[in-house]
């Protein structure tokens, strides 16, 4: 221990001295590093213990016969870019060299050459003799593993191929790079997963290649790291151009063991195809293959229609995959790229997904297409990984189910040998991680371990589509070790399923959507990189733990300075989990707007349902999540028992994926004892501030970090926590519109209390980035006490001043540290004690500057409205209203400051109707009555829907059925149509109406007749000065909101300008669905039905009922006062009495602790001010011991400015024990003595 500590000690004193020195000229030149060399910079090595180790080991490299095995180049006279700084190489063992050189160079600050002679011998039992004598051939078990072994006073790199040496070789150097000790090495290692390949889907998804603007590359490129069709100042640096990024992303794709790329999107171009494009992805292939790193395409099925390829096509009708035209085609196409590319892997394939052609639309499945394309393929050992991405919604209504519905049965189906299972062994099943769209927590894809007979490869995405793209710093490899390590119940963990073990599969395979792009550091944000380097290191062995595979990372990245490694790595580990708390927390998925899947939007409906964040959130009153349980679509019978049975139940399913498989009711009881509203609530939270935590940690590296990539990330985090801050707004305020409950406060992991001028302060909405303090004239604006009322957290107060003070508020919850800064602005106390309405008080609430009061219909007084202030010295005015249903405007002045309180003057609306009579009552008016279509009948008003509009010019729609109306509101109806709506534009519903330009309805219609599905919505429609807008609810499911019986339950509700729209299909459960303005005041509202251009009159829209209630609150309509007196006198009083003696907890010697007691001081006091103190409290005391630390005692409240009676003010004792202090057996005590005092009896 005294080494570890004396070498910390060193250190530290290093540290110091660089922090004070001037910089080196290399140090000024890395302060312009960009990271281009991603995570082989190979920087000179800063450990003088270790770099000492390394110089005396490490003199040269030799590598016999480095030149003697070049591999197919195909491309005459390749060469790479004019000016570049990297080189092309002719083998593998050419390459493991020429990497072993620089990076020893660099990482020992001194040259290490290739040598004869040299220490570090690298090669194969048939290059090399010093390996063949030195490395038995047993030891070498797999063509791609490596043995790095000390023999003697040499190290020995081997592989049994030039490759296995290659990756040897970058293992040794990640070996230097952090530190390890090389003194007795005997690694041996080999891939886990036989096919680590990337798909890269050039300009969809690109996050690391785009400009400013995010809408594609610079200078003519499109942004993707490879060009192929790049024009104006680009065009000469097209493939089969080599350009150094093409050699920096082998070097390092080598160096983590990948050995394959599918170079294209899956939503393919068939232009990769031709023989142009062809013969640059030879020139690509030519430089990559020394590497190992093989080349693939993404494939359209339909690719041999194109006339691209004439004369060689065909039509549709040949597009059988068991004809000899389909597979002959194929087998063409796949012969002459191999004439390019001897070593291809073969097709990646999107197939009836997303708009991709396939099999089925030619009336096969994608056994039958997968099989024609391997069958052509296999003679020439290629392979064809067909995606598995496939959700036709005629399958089931849930999207998750369809994979397994479509698939599985191919996988079960007999063959006439016996077995099962029709896919070929040349196919690989290309499955996501999990059963939906690469979310940032998805529980494991069911298919893993159900295709027991197929081949099967994961796929996962490095590009951070849903984790923030590469503007957020979302470490995503504990995400990776979650799925790869879950049990799939039947058959072993899934790691297990993917590597083969579990069932037998020889040929295995892992993908990772690749986050690459011509950006200065390939990546976008300079820790995507991170991600990168994870999954190459996981799929080489996904036994990996992340956090280990972070710790190389960042020492490899950004040095080995501990205090930066600890620090990086602790900000990375939680980042995932952050990721999913902020923007999709207990399992509501998919909340994504369409147009970039970056920012929120939960509210959206896009397109066709499973598209569509409303699909996924089933918001609605009675709760949020999607039913997938035996009582819902039972996607949960997909899995394997027990995760079947366990995802079956809500009280069994985890609570992180807990609105993937139910539908949780908002006062459902959580683990942490909240209900669900409220943890829901305090989890969005927590994950804006988890990500204020690694901003504010950021900072503190600056001095250790080199100057333009602290910049970047600097600037990265800000803007991630500002959309972060984004998500958990949108989606809480979105959310509350549904559970109707306030957002939660004092309950929260980083909620505080805070006492200002003896007043303790509380109820802070922790999404809030700021708060107003009133503070009365002349009280103290000084923070006199805070505290965290999570006994975990920590609170302190980091500045103050006269109008501002910042308190911070810290703990470290189940993903990692938390930072809540309160900002605290203090200003003079404009707040009002009382607001009163003809002597009636209303209800008060903070930050609300606007009241409604309802005054019964037929009075003509105008109501009289008066206020008295928090504060005794503020002054109030008051502006009465006008008119019976004017507003009143209260004007509170307090120094500097005003508030202006507004009263809304309104008549009570009592204008509800049940239809129970024969005729309309005489609160409505009818507008463009026709009698002979509008009935009351049977306990409904029935309106015939006829011919008529209000949109635009067209102001026909007939029997508007309307009442008088005024101030905010809202109305409910319940709406039973006597058939099915058939004709375009048929529509009932519930109307707010100013003129026939200007209103705002809310109604069933049916919206087109001729679509496939999007037929009938709920419609939300505003027409404001002729000009109307729309929101809808459509869709498949919308389809079915009005059931068999034909009803629908609607609501409109008006506040301000602003219109709410709420439907039900039960007139219980209701589902918000949009807002909107209307900026001109409506005078009616009511009931209409109309068909718009629509001629049919056979459709009856009966109302059962017309509710409607006034927003605000009743008050007396007529007052009368008549003065009188009465007297009584006080005597002076002061009085004070305290409560139990307070006692601490059992106080643990050993143990440094904070101890706190609590008891309360009544206060009485006649006086115009009162001060309640303290003593001087000392120490405890036990006979002749006493602690060491004084006793801490505060008061709630010190100070009052008028009088009060038997008010209770807490004391709070608190008293710290060091770990060293001796305490004597027995009880300590103290006498504390506490004064009320006045100066004016």
């Amino acid at each position: 221990m005294t080494g570890v500590f004396r070498r910390r000690a060193v250190a530290l004193l290093v540290l110091c001295a660089a922090a004070f020195a001037a910089p080196s000229t290399a140090q000024a030149q890395s302060d312009t590093y960009n990271g281009s060399q991603l995570w082989l910079r190979y920087v000179p090595i800063t450990d003088a213990d270790r770099l000492a180790q390394y110089r005396a080991a490490i003199t040269g490299v030799a590598v016999e016969n480095a030149d003697a095995n070049p591999v197919h180049r195909q491309t005459a006279n390749l060469a790479m870019e004019s000016g570049g700084t990297e080189k092309l190489s002719r083998t593998s063992l050419e390459a493991a060299r020429e990497e072993l050189v620089r990076g020893l160079s660099g990482l020992l600050d001194r040259p290490v050459p290739a040598a004869a002679d040299g220490s570090v011998v690298v090669g194969t039992r048939e290059s090399s003799a010093v390996v063949r004598d030195a490395i038995p051939a047993a030891d070498l078990v797999n063509a791609e593993g490596y043995v790095i072994r000390t023999v003697g006073s040499r190290t020995i790199i081997a592989g049994r191929t030039e490759l296995g040496a290659l990756y040897g070789s970058f293992a040794f150097l990640r070996h230097l790079q952090t530190l390890q000790p090389i003194g007795a090495l005997d690694v041996a290692s080999s891939p886990k997963i036989k096919h680590r390949h990337l798909n890269y889907w050039d300009t969809e998804r690109l996050y690391a290649g785009n400009n400013t603007a995010g809408t594609g590359g610079l200078n003519g490129e499109n942004g993707a790291i490879f060009n192929f069709a790049a024009t104006g100042a680009s065009a000469p640096r097209n493939l089969p151009l080599i350009l150094d990024r093409y050699v920096v992303m082998a070097r390092a794709l080598a160096s983590v063991g990948i050995n394959g790329i599918t170079i294209n999107n899956v939503n393919a171009n068939n232009a990769y195809l031709t023989s142009a494009y062809i013969a640059q992805e030879a020139a690509l292939a030519d430089a990559l293959r020394p590497y190992g790193i093989r080349l693939a395409l993404s494939v359209r099925y339909d690719a041999p229609t194109d006339n691209r390829f004439a004369p060689d096509t065909l039509t549709a009708a040949q597009l059988d995959p068991y004809s000899a035209e389909f597979r002959g085609w194929w087998s063409r196409k796949a012969n002459q790229i191999k004439l390019a590319i001897p070593d291809f892997i073969g097709f990646t394939v999107k197939a009836n997904s997303e708009g991709q052609p396939g099999p089925q639309d030619f009336g096969d499945d994608h056994g039958d297409g997968a099989n024609g394309m391997g069958a052509a393929l296999a003679p020439l050992g290629m392979k064809v990984f067909w995606r598995t991405f496939v959700y036709n919604a005629n399958v089931d209504n849930d999207r998750l189910k369809r994979p397994i519905l479509e698939f599985d049965p191919i996988d079960e189906e007999p063959q006439p040998d016996g077995t099962k299972g029709r896919f070929a062994d040349n196919v690989f099943l290309q499955t996501k991680n999990g059963p939906l769209d690469f979310q940032s927590r998805e529980p494991l894809h069911p298919m893993f371990g159900r295709m027991e007979h197929t081949n099967q490869a994961m796929e996962v995405q490095i590009t951070q589509e849903y984790t923030g793209q590469s503007r957020m710093l979302t470490y995503l490899a504990p995400m990776w070790e979650e799925v790869l390590k879950t049990d799939t119940g039947g058959a072993g963990l899934a790691g297990e399923v993917v590597d083969g073990t579990s069932q037998g599969q020889a040929d295995t395979a892992f993908v990772g959507v690749a986050n690459l792009g011509n950006s200065e550091n390939l990546t976008g944000h300079h820790f995507g990189q991170a991600n990168l380097y994870a999954f190459g290191r996981l799929a080489w062995d996904w036994k990996l733990g992340s956090e280990a595979i972070a710790r190389e990372w960042v020492r490899m990245t950004w040095g080995t300075n501990p205090g930066v490694v600890d620090t990086v790595v602790k900000m990375m580990m939680g980042s995932w989990e952050a990721n999913v708390s902020y923007e999709t927390p207990l399992g509501v998925a998919h909340q994504f707007r369409s147009s970039d899947h970056y920012g929120p939007m939960p509210n959206e409906w896009f397109q066709r349902d499973d598209w569509s964040p409303v699909y996924y959130n089933k918001a609605d009153s009675a709760g949020l999540g999607f039913d997938r349980s035996p009582t819902g679509s039972n996607f949960a019978a997909q899995y394997f028992s027990p995760l079947k049975e366990r995802y079956s139940s809500i009280d069994t399913t985890p609570e992180n994926l807990l609105m993937w498989f139910h539908h949780v009711p908002w006062d459902r009881r959580m683990q942490s004892g909240r209900p669900f509203w409220d943890e829901l609530v305090y989890r969005y939270q927590m994950g804006v501030q988890y990500v204020t935590w690694l901003r504010e940690t950021w900072d503190t590296l600056q001095p250790l970090v080199d100057a333009r990539r602290f910049a970047e990330v600097k600037a990265k985090l800000a803007q991630h926590e500002a959309d972060a801050s984004s998500w958990r707004d949108t989606s809480v305020n979105y959310w509350r519109e549904f559970s109707g409950r306030p957002n939660p406060v004092d309950g929260g992991p980083l909620s505080a209390a805070i006492t200002v001028g003896g007043v303790e302060r509380r109820g802070f909405d922790l999404s809030a980035s700021a708060y107003t303090i009133p503070v009365k004239a002349g009280a103290s604006r000084t923070i006199t006490a805070v505290r965290a009322l999570d006994p975990g957290a920590r609170a302190e107060i980091v500045s103050q001043s006269a109008d501002q003070a910042v308190v911070k508020v810290t703990k470290t919850d189940f993903f990692g540290p938390l930072v809540k800064n309160y900002v605290l602005n203090f200003v003079p106390d404009t707040t009002l004690a009382a607001l009163r309405v003809n002597r009636h008080a209303l209800t008060l609430k903070p930050e609300t500057l606007s009241y409604n009061a309802l005054v019964e219909t037929g009075v003509d007084q105008v109501p009289v409205v008066d206020a008295t202030a928090a504060d005794p010295a503020a002054t109030v005015t008051v502006e009465q209203a006008p008119t019976r249903t004017g507003a009143a405007k209260v004007t509170v002045a307090n120094g500097t400051a005003t508030a202006v309180y507004t009263v809304n003057l309104d008549t009570r609306l009592r204008g509800s109707d049940e239809f129970d009579g024969t005729a309309l009552g005489s609160q409505w008016q009818v507008v463009r009555p026709d009698d002979a279509r509008r009935r009351v009948q049977n306990g409904s008003l029935v309106l015939t829907s006829q011919a008529g509009d209000l949109q635009g010019s067209t102001n026909t729609a007939r029997n508007l059925v309307l009442q008088d109306v005024n101030g905010d509101w809202t109305t409910e109806t319940k709406v039973v149509f006597s058939r099915p709506l058939a004709q375009n534009n048929e529509q009932a519903g519930v109307l707010a109406y100013a003129d026939d330009q200007n209103y705002v309805k809310v109604g069933w219609e049916m919206a087109s007749s001729t679509q496939a599905i999007n037929k009938l919505r709920v419609v939300l429609l505003r027409e404001q000065n002729g000009t109307a807008t729309t929101i809808q609810v459509t869709g498949a499911d919308a389809q079915n909101i009005v059931g068999a019986s034909g009803a629908i339950w609607l609501r409109l509700a008006k506040a301000g300008n602003a219109y709410k729209a709420y439907y039900s299909s039960d007139g219980t459960v209701w589902r918000y669905f949009g807002a909107t303005t209307l900026n001109v005041e409506p005078a009616k509202a009511g009931l209409f039905a109309f068909n718009r251009a629509g001629t049919s009159t056979d459709l009856q829209a009966a109302f059962d009922a017309f509710r409607i209630t006034s927003a605000g609150e009743v008050v007396p309509s007529l007052i009368t006062e008549t003065p009188g007196t009465v007297g009584g006198s006080v005597p002076a009083t002061l009085g004070l009495s305290l409560g139990a003696p307070a006692t601490f907890p059992t106080l643990r010697p050993g143990v440094a602790a904070e101890y706190t007691a609590t008891t309360t001081a009544t206060v009485t006091s006649s006086a115009g001010d009162a001060t309640l103190s303290v003593g001087d409290p000392g120490r405890l005391t036990n006979g002749a011991f006493s602690l060491r630390d004084p006793l801490g005692v505060s008061l709630a409240k010190t100070a009052w400015s008028g009088p009060t009676s038997n008010e209770a003010v807490a004391v709070t004792f608190t008293q710290r024990i060091a770990a060293d202090e001796p305490l004597r057996t027995g009880t300590y005590s103290r006498a504390v003595t506490f004064t009320l005092s006045t100066t004016a009896p």
